[in-house]
């Protein structure tokens, strides 16, 4: 059962340890395993159709996964800020720059945790866990100001993280990034309001019980972000993504030839969530 925020942290990786363990897994985290225990595994069989809902972190860690790694060797990133990190190994499983500079930022409650469990284990670069709650803009300034100082180009990653922000908080959020000149890119996970609408019918219940609600999926999508110094460069479709690597719910790719029926607003709108990259 979702008790606090923290948890969403221990679905999500339970998810990826669900995938690792498949024979034809499409990414390995060795690490999702240790890190969720049996927490994770219960807290996704107390969903309605748990299991079966994995579809969408898989695509969304693919399409990261790949980006991450595309734009810190094709831009010369020398830092990556991973916001509200949760239990992501990334800085631990993928191949990176040593000298890379990655900063997971979460609340300390989860960090700790993590810091624990990997205390043995070695991160592929310049590895720092910050125990920080992102709501707490004057420390969250005092931060981004002390990284950028020390960076030349800096990427952002936010995953499973804006949709629990107020819109007003994603426009805070994006104004302050938006003030520091080594910020120059920034993956950023969203949700349509047809997404939220889905998930709040499905386990709207429990994410309210744990105080763990959602509330950010713009209509205009990543263009929301341009108004506040973040133009969308690209945008990678979790629905299409799924498709694409054998991951999509049955009946999902006629679903998706059943859309090109309609009008472009509305095929825009039933497939707006996925990964937008954004560029300052």
């Amino acid at each position: 059962m979702i008790e606090n925020i923290s948890d969403t942290a221990y679905l999500v990786a339970a998810y990826r340890a669900l995938e690792t363990e498949r024979s034809d897994a499409l990414f390995q985290d060795p690490f999702a395993k240790r890190l969720v225990g049996e927490r994770g595994m219960k807290i996704v069989d107390s969903l309605r159709s748990g299991r079966r809902s994995s579809w969408f972190l898989v695509a969304r860690t693919c399409i990261l996964d790949q980006w991450i790694q595309k734009i810190i060797r094709e831009e010369n990133i020398d830092t990556v800020l991973n916001l509200a990190a949760g239990l992501d190994a990334r800085a631990y499983r993928l191949e990176l720059p040593q000298a890379l500079r990655w900063f997971d930022i979460d609340l300390p409650s989860i960090s700790n945790h993590k810091e624990t469990t990997l205390k043995n284990d070695k991160p592929k670069c310049d590895y720092h866990l910050v125990k920080l709650d992102l709501a707490n803009q004057e420390e969250r300034a005092r931060f981004f100001s002390e990284v950028a100082r020390d960076s030349k180009k800096t990427l952002i990653v936010s995953e499973g993280f804006l949709m629990y922000l107020t819109p007003i908080q994603a426009i805070e959020l994006a104004q302050e990034l938006a003030q520091h000149s080594p910020f120059r890119f920034w993956l950023a996970e969203l949700l349509g309001p047809v997404q939220l609408a889905l998930i709040k019918f499905k386990w709207g219940r429990q994410f309210k019980a744990a105080n763990s609600e959602m509330a950010f999926a713009p209509k205009e999508g990543p263009q929301f972000f341009s108004r506040y110094g973040w133009q969308p460069v690209d945008f990678k479709s979790s629905f299409d993504e799924a498709i694409r690597i054998g991951r999509a719910p049955t009946g999902a790719p006629l679903l998706k030839g059943a859309t090109r029926l309609l009008p472009r607003n509305l095929r825009t709108m039933i497939n707006s969530a996925g990964i937008a990259l954004l560029k300052r």
